[in-house]
């Protein structure tokens, strides 16, 4: 491969391993949450049955938060979308060596058009991904805390 085509490669497997991430987060989060909502939604019961008004009205209020916060955020659409913008970069991925440069270049300008919505914290994890993929560790982007942190869940 030619240095523009190795470029491209490049390109496009961040991208895909951009939204990979981004869909293991969310689904990480949707599991984080269905089971909190189970969690304190069981608790209240409890607490209600053994008289205890208080701490039930706390954990109902708990579940509360956790029901709200997962219908915010929606994580299954954003999971959804992020699977599906992984499956348009495997394609792409798959014309690198059937076309030029300035077409696949073109190709990834219109993919990113229509990428959903990605968490800016994983774009540096992404690309440290891809560059240990292709054996660059001296393009490596040294991380902040709440990167590592959202890493460790994505």
């Amino acid at each position: 491969m030619d240095e523009d085509k190795d470029e491209l490669y490049f390109n496009f497997r961040y991208a895909q391993r951009l939204c990979q991430r981004t869909a293991r987060f969310y689904r990480r989060i949707q599991t984080s949450l269905t089971f909190m909502s189970l969690l304190t939604g069981s608790s209240a019961v409890a607490t209600l049955a053994a008289q205890m008004p208080m701490q039930s009205a706390w954990l109902l209020a708990t579940f509360a938060v956790f029901g709200c916060i997962n219908l915010a955020i929606r994580p299954a659409e954003r999971i959804a979308a992020n699977e599906a913008d992984v499956r348009k970069y495997g394609a792409l991925l798959g014309k690198l060596n059937q076309l030029d440069p300035p077409a696949l270049q073109q190709l990834l300008d219109e993919a990113r058009q229509s990428d959903t919505t990605e968490v800016e914290h994983l774009r540096p994890i992404a690309f440290n991904d891809v560059a240990l993929e292709v054996d660059a560790p001296e393009a490596l982007i040294p991380l902040t805390r709440m990167q590592r942190l959202i890493g460790a869940l994505a």
